[in-house]
């Protein structure tokens, strides 16, 4: 199951750059030119990724967290018989007899990705 990153934060980081690169392309068409361009440019196409890219994907021994930008990936192996937890808007896998975070928020996941993916799961701490 693939969880994608909110809209909402693409849609503002693509509008934000857009921006940017408006009022530099204004300037440059008034004479002054600024590097800030290209941090609009960066601004914007990160827009882009976060609207094109998973946030992150579940996968039957694994939830894998794949980097905005280039092929790096963080893998948090869920034990065989295990299932992850919640509690309260964080995802927990047991390691080793401990609870580790993995570290994804609700806020940056899709509303119906992130409720389709939590509604069975198990919610608070297990004793």
């Amino acid at each position: 199951m693939k969880i994608r990153y909110n809209p909402l934060l693409g849609w503002t980081f693509l509008i934000l750059g857009s921006v940017l690169v408006l009022l530099q392309l204004w300037l440059f068409l008034l004479g002054a030119f600024s590097p800030t361009i290209v941090v609009g440019l960066i601004v914007a196409g990160l827009g882009v990724v976060y609207l094109r890219r998973p946030y992150f994907r579940v996968e039957p021994q694994a939830i894998v967290l794949a980097a905005p930008i280039g092929p790096a990936e963080r893998r948090f192996p869920i034990p065989a018989g295990g299932s992850p937890r919640l509690e309260g808007n964080r995802i927990v896998v047991d390691e080793a007899g401990r609870a580790r975070k993995v570290p994804v928020r609700k806020g940056m996941a899709h509303p119906a990705d992130w409720a389709a993916y939590t509604a069975g799961l198990p919610r608070g701490p297990q004793a």
